[in-house]
């Protein structure tokens, strides 16, 4: 191989490597073999948009502008040319976005295509598009900034003032940093409330154990099966009380007759009209209970009665009063108990005669027999007086 050769194939080698570094450090979407897609977009105001910024096609980075070029003999919509390179083609339909935006807060501008929704209907892309401009938050924020410039100096003023009456000791705040006491009596109150915590956990760690009512009811299932054998109870007596007033509605029952007889309604209507009618005899005065209230003689008396009772000198006061008569009385209990012991226990005679049946026995007997003598003496006693009377004469 001859040195032009060589040199030829070095120069070709060099030429690679310079188009590849190229592309590789400037051209970062260059690609040999995919499809682009070259669209043209015409916008108001390019908001800064330039040659090279990104294209985002449903927030996706899909390309990048070409070229922006202003033309102001076209319509004030229209007065920026944007051409756009796509590194595939896309789809558009009816209702699509076009938008000049921020790329960021810290700045940069991009433009952003939405593909808008199938259901609309796809349009062709070969024709001009047409991009709006999103507002800049810096600017929008700087317009807010000055339209309201008095009020946010009046706001910073009163923060001002706020945090002046934080370093002092005026207003709650103020106090509530600056006063010793009120720091203590605060640290005082947290404490109390982390003590209210502990026994609410205490409280909860018994509810666990089952300890307490509360807890029973939670976890003791003997205590539950009670309480629902209660609430059984009340359901059923819910449903009695609903079947009686069904009875009831039907005309059957004691209640139905209460509701729906006329004559039992006529008799309540005239035990009620009897009740008036006596009391109104009462408050006129009339009849033994009506004196009883209204006559004064009759509550003296009482007074008098109840007086004698209240009279340590006289015979009924002094039967409650006197204690020798209680004592008597108590005596007298006791004998009366200590005679009713000897019965049941057959001491004395009453006692055999009460208890013990051969003695009662032996009497029936003697009774009987004291009972014939006197029939016989009754039976002979006619034949005495007869003889009695024969033997006078002689």
């Amino acid at each position: 191989m001859t040195p032009r050769r060589h040199m030829m194939l070095g120069l070709l080698f060099l030429a690679a490597i310079g188009i590849l570094s190229y592309y590789t450090l400037f051209k970062t979407d260059f690609s040999l073999f995919e499809e682009k897609q070259e669209i043209t977009v015409f916008a108001e105001d390019a908001r800064g948009l330039r040659k090279g910024a990104p294209v985002l096609y449903a927030g996706v980075r899909w390309g990048k502008v070409t070229s922006v070029v202003p033309d102001i003999e076209r319509p004030r919509a229209e007065r920026v040319e944007v051409k756009l390179t796509l590194d595939k083609p896309i789809r558009l339909f009816a209702d699509h976005e076009v938008i000049i935006e921020s790329a960021s807060v810290l700045g940069g501008v991009q433009l952003g295509i939405d593909p808008g929704t199938l259901s609309e209907g796809e349009i062709a892309t070969d024709q001009p598009l047409v991009a709006t401009s999103a507002p800049d938050v810096l600017a929008a924020l700087g317009q807010v900034v000055e339209e309201n410039r008095e009020p946010l100096r009046n706001a910073i003023a009163g923060i001002e003032q706020v945090v002046n009456t934080l370093n002092g000791t005026e207003g709650t705040f103020g106090v509530l940093l600056n006063d010793e006491d009120v720091a203590n009596n605060l640290s005082a109150a947290i404490e109390a409330i982390e003590g209210t915590f502990e026994n609410a956990e205490a409280l909860t760690e018994e509810l666990r154990g089952g300890q307490g009512t509360i807890g029973k009811l939670i976890y003791d299932t003997e205590l539950y099966d009670k309480l629902e054998v209660f609430v059984d109870d009340i359901d059923a007596a819910a449903k009695s009380a609903q079947q009686l007033l069904t009875d009831a509605r039907e005309g059957e029952g004691v209640l139905a007759a209460l509701i729906y007889d006329s004559e039992i309604t006529q008799r309540v209507k005239n035990a009620i009209a009897s009740v008036e009618s006596a009391t109104a005899k009462i408050d006129s005065g009339e009849g033994t209970v009506a004196r009883l209230i209204n006559d004064g003689k009759i509550a003296d008396q009482i007074e008098s009665t109840l007086a004698m009772f209240q009279d340590p000198e006289g015979t009924i006061g002094k039967l409650f009063t006197d204690p020798e008569i209680y004592d008597g009385i108590q005596q007298i209990v006791a004998d009366v108990a200590d005679a009713t012991t000897a019965l049941r226990e057959q001491r004395g005679a009453l006692g055999m005669l009460f208890y013990d049946t051969t003695v009662r026995d032996e009497l029936i007997r003697a009774v009987q027999v004291l009972t014939g003598s006197l029939e016989e003496q009754r039976e002979a006693a006619p034949i005495a007086t007869f003889l009695s009377t024969v033997f006078i004469g002689f």
